[in-house]
């Protein structure tokens, strides 16, 4: 489980965040709404060891984030959770299929059996295998996103966070990848919170969150 009890956050006078908590289970899809300065990217990247709250706890699965050392969240980061966000940062000199394997390049060590047959079973999953040998240049926006989910599944996160992933995608292609999204949870059993501004694509979710000025409604 992720838990988050009473997380605030401020930028010198301005209250971000105030006394935010909430729970989501294993398997859980989570929406978080709001308007534009409510706090939601904040939100996320303190879940995500981006950014650190001013009060509160977060755990995830028993380990209390606060606990660890800096190296240890650094650790804890590539290891326990992937990121999607609203611009793919794919790497535009490498092929898909190396952006897709980079952090387990980063890990230095060679690819074993398990990472070659995880790799396989994304690709599939996602339907980008014609495009493995393509630099991210020659595919369209919808096909970088895919590959981009498949990079921050390939260290099979315990939690997959998303910032505005459809923010670049036209309506079908946003669809697309949160009709994915939804095959993942039921599938793959992954929990994922997803920060949007699209109402119409939280209809599948579990829990629909709306952060207006920094406070759950």
């Amino acid at each position: 489980m992720l838990e988050l009890k009473n997380i605030s956050k401020s930028y010198g006078t301005q209250l971000i965040l105030d006394n935010i908590s909430l729970q989501v289970k294993e398997s859980e899809m989570v929406s978080i709404l709001g308007p534009s300065g409510s706090g939601k990217s904040t939100l996320l990247q303190i879940m995500g060891l981006l950014m650190k709250a001013d009060a509160g706890q977060i755990y995830l699965d028993g380990i209390d984030y606060a606990a660890l050392s800096e190296k240890d969240q650094a650790n804890f980061r590539n290891q326990k959770l992937g990121f999607v966000f609203q611009f793919h940062h794919l790497l535009g000199e490498f092929t898909c299929e190396e952006n897709i394997k980079f952090p387990l390049f980063i890990k230095g060590s060679k690819l074993d059996e398990a990472d070659l047959e995880l790799f396989d079973k994304i690709v599939q999953t996602l339907g980008i295998q014609p495009i493995l040998h393509k630099l991210p240049s020659q595919i369209s926006g919808g096909e970088q996103q895919r590959v981009a989910v498949a990079r921050a599944l390939i260290n099979r996160p315990t939690l997959l966070l998303a910032d505005e992933p459809t923010g670049n995608l036209d309506n079908k292609n946003a669809e697309t990848l949160y009709a994915l999204f939804v095959e993942l949870k039921a599938v793959w059993q992954q929990r994922i919170i997803m920060v949007t501004h699209n109402e119409k694509l939280t209809y599948l979710s579990d829990q629909v969150i709306y952060l207006n000025s920094g406070r759950i409604e």
